[in-house]
């Protein structure tokens, strides 16, 4: 039986975005058929005879369907079959069936199933096609094309075929992802392409190409891409050419694939790497690697520079780097690395390192095994630490800690450190020595430290420790402690307060000094120059006193003398009597002149008037003799003031109002005389020249130290604010219940 010939019918293929895949079937004979579950017969219609070698119109059995399908088909289509459902009602096969004259047929079956409301199969329809042509040598090279094309566009890659003697140039592939071009092909001039690679790149390809063609060699090249909406995508590409006879270079054909991630990725890689040895230089860190195989040692660039060697020479093997080692560092070195070889355990040691320019570093070298897939140790790694500094650093400290040793006894101190979690105080060893303490544990809390300071002096040393702030963190207290034997010494507590970010106090450290024997001397200097003073005051009553009961007495009785020389010689001469008044005139000025002296060396305002009034009568008669303008203010002041204080604030002021008018250069003044909380202050200010106060202070006057020790006597404290320029405010301080108190004891 024969078959008549036909042309067979063309079916293009597309994919869903409606691109054409190339050939997918020819087919020259196609039939329907319909198989009802029920009957189990299948109706055949079309042309079924040149297919399956059944007649159209023929009813026949499943099993005769079944007994012309391929064996080697019989399973896939009987699970396509069975894998039919309500949800995928519908499947399609390209399988192989046999035909009594024809053989082997290729088909492509699509089948289409009815189901009724239990999900059974009431019966299938669908269409049987010929594709036998399909598998001719020409389908199976359009089926290689479209094969090639889909992969280059699964691997991001494009192929190029160009005509060297026309210049005609036909891309292919991927040409969206690498060109921005949305077609599947272009075919265009070998310049287009040129015109498309990165201008930094241009040479790069086109010398590698011209070095191909007349080398005949395999092209490689990588370079970028420039894209029209200015995206840019790095290729490798690959190709050779095609020579004529005569040796010209007819065609040249390759492939190029995007390494664009790849080369994102080595970016991504050697930025690490650059982030990596700077964080490495910053920290001091190098690492190394051991390949123990073949002995070869690597280090890190951080590495080279701790043991001052060029990180661009080459790397060395395990056994050569003796020479970066002291002989006692590098048999530690040698021991632990052949240790955690042997038993793939860590170590941590520290070793000496010896820098080719003679000086030394010390490193904490750290080492562990390195494994294979099969956890088989085949090397090591580890990390080196420059310590140098900080060995340093700890030497120095223990060379400070001993010098502070050494200070501590020989000056009869000791550190302390608080905890405000615990309340817990941690003293050094001398405290003991100091407080004359033998069986007392260092740590001890807050109120057990209290009930060893003297009653009097409790409430001090808790303001001083209330008073410190995160803005003003030191504080210094003196305070009197009573040992177990009675007796009582003079400390000196010097702290420093840390605090949270809410500005609670977190712990406190400090020095604790024994001053016992400072403050003896202190009161021995205080008792001298308080009988000093004293005797100064004294000699000033006398001395004002022979100036107004005796100079004073005869110079009035001397111009009395002369008034009545004046009265008796009225017939004299007229230049006799005008003499005699020139004299009693001086004789006026130098009893005026010996009356204030005497005012001033003791006033008996202060005996009899109080501070305020003496102060502000002073201030009016030196701007009466000196024809200066002083303002005096006065606030807040105690009903009663105790002797020795009002005495030395007025001397205080006497001798900042004349050094004022001496060097000012200025003609108006402002005094302040203030009360509060159980103080005196005294201001004196003007806004003349201004001085130095360090210098002034180590000057050969008297003036400035004689206002500091006069406080000192009261407890009173002196402060001076000066510069050149900026005028001068001097103020003294009083604290009148604590100089009541000292003037009662004296």
């Amino acid at each position: 039986m024969t078959y008549e010939e036909r042309t067979p019918t063309t079916v293009q293929v597309v994919r869903q975005d409606g691109e054409p895949l190339g050939l997918a079937f020819q087919a020259r004979y196609t039939f329907a058929f319909h198989w009802e579950a029920e009957t189990g017969v299948v109706t055949l219609t079309g042309e079924s005879d040149p297919i399956l070698g059944f007649s159209s119109g023929a009813a026949i059995t499943e099993a005769q369907i079944r007994s012309k399908i391929h064996p080697d088909e019989l399973v896939k289509l009987t699970g396509l079959f069975e894998s039919l459902s309500p949800n995928k009602p519908q499947t399609q096969a390209i399988h192989r069936v046999i035909h009594p004259a024809r053989g082997v047929v290729y088909v492509e079956t699509d089948v289409r199933a009815i189901f009724n409301a239990s999900g059974r199969i009431l019966r299938l329809f669908g269409k049987v096609s010929d594709v036998t042509s399909q598998h001719s040598p020409g389908t199976e090279l359009a089926m290689a094309s479209d094969w090639l094309q889909l992969a280059l566009e699964a691997g991001k890659a494009v192929g190029w075929d160009w005509d060297v003697r026309t210049g005609r140039d036909t891309w292919f592939g991927d040409l969206k992802t690498i060109f921005g071009i949305s077609s599947r092909t272009y075919v265009g001039r070998v310049e287009d392409f040129r015109r498309r690679v990165h201008p930094e790149d241009q040479s790069l390809v086109w010398k590698a190409v011209t070095e191909a063609r007349e080398n005949r060699t395999p092209y490689a090249a990588e370079f970028r891409i420039v894209r029209p909406d200015g995206v840019v995508r790095w290729v490798a590409a690959k190709g050779r050419f095609y020579y004529s006879f005569a040796g010209e270079a007819e065609r040249m054909v390759g492939i190029a694939a995007d390494i664009t991630d790849l080369k994102q990725t080595e970016e991504a890689v050697r930025r690490k790497e650059a982030e990596l040895n700077e964080a490495q230089r910053l920290a001091g860190f190098g690492s190394w690697q051991l390949d123990s195989a073949n002995d070869n040692l690597v280090w890190s660039d951080e590495l080279h520079r701790i043991a001052g060697r060029d990180s661009k020479l080459p790397q060395f093997r395990y056994r050569d780097q003796s020479q970066f080692y002291t002989a006692a560092s590098w048999d530690r070195l040698r021991r632990s690395d052949e240790k955690t070889l042997w038993t793939g355990e860590p170590y941590e040691i520290e070793l000496e390192m010896l820098r080719n320019d003679g000086t030394t570093r010390w490193i904490v070298a750290r080492g562990e095994p390195q494994r294979d897939s099969n956890g088989q140790i085949i090397g090591l790694h580890g990390t080196v630490q420059d310590i140098s500094e900080r060995r340093r650093s700890e030497k120095a400290l223990r060379e400070n800690e001993e010098r502070l040793r050494l200070a501590a006894n020989a000056g009869r101190m000791y550190a302390f450190e608080w905890d405000s979690s615990s309340d817990l105080i941690t003293r050094s060893a001398d405290f003991s020595h100091v407080l004359g303490l033998t069986s007392e544990p260092q740590e001890l809390t807050c109120n057990e430290m209290l009930n060893r300071v003297h009653p009097d002096d409790r409430d001090k040393v808790v303001a001083a420790a209330d008073g410190s702030t995160p803005k003003d963190p030191i504080s210094r207290v003196r305070y009197r402690v009573i040992r177990p034997d009675d007796s009582v010494i003079w400390l000196e507590k010097n702290a420093h307060a840390f605090f949270d970010d809410k500005g609670s106090v977190l712990r406190v450290i400090g020095m604790i000094s024994d001053i016992t024997e400072q403050k003896l001397s202190e009161e021995s200097l205080s008792s001298v120059s308080r009988k000093l003073i004293e005797a100064q005051e004294n000699e000033r009553s006398r001395i004002a006193r022979e100036l107004h009961d005796d100079i004073g007495q005869r110079l009035a009785l001397l111009s009395v003398t002369l008034e009545q020389l004046k009265r008796a010689g009225t017939d004299g001469k007229k230049e006799n009597r005008d003499h005699i008044a020139e004299l009693q005139k001086q004789i006026q000025e130098t009893s005026s002149a010996v009356h204030a002296l005497s005012h001033e060396l003791h006033s008996s305002n202060l005996r009899y008037l109080d501070l305020a009034t003496a102060m502000k009568g002073f201030c009016t008669e030196l701007s009466n003799q000196q024809n200066v303008a002083v303002e005096f203010l006065q606030e807040e002041i105690p009903p009663t003031i105790p002797q020795d204080v009002s005495l030395c604030l007025f001397r205080v002021l006497q001798e900042a109002l004349h050094n004022a008018v001496k060097h000012s250069r200025v003609q108006e003044f402002q005094v302040e005389l203030r009360g509060t909380a159980g103080t005196l202050q005294l201001t004196i200010h003007d806004s003349g020249l201004g001085f130095d106060v360090q210098t002034a202070m180590r000057g050969p006057g008297l003036g400035l130290s004689s206002m500091h020790e006069r406080l000192k006597l009261v407890n009173g404290e002196l402060s001076i604010q000066s510069k050149p320029g900026h005028g001068t405010t001097i103020n003294a301080r009083v604290p009148v219940l604590l100089a009541n108190s000292a003037s009662n004891s004296t």
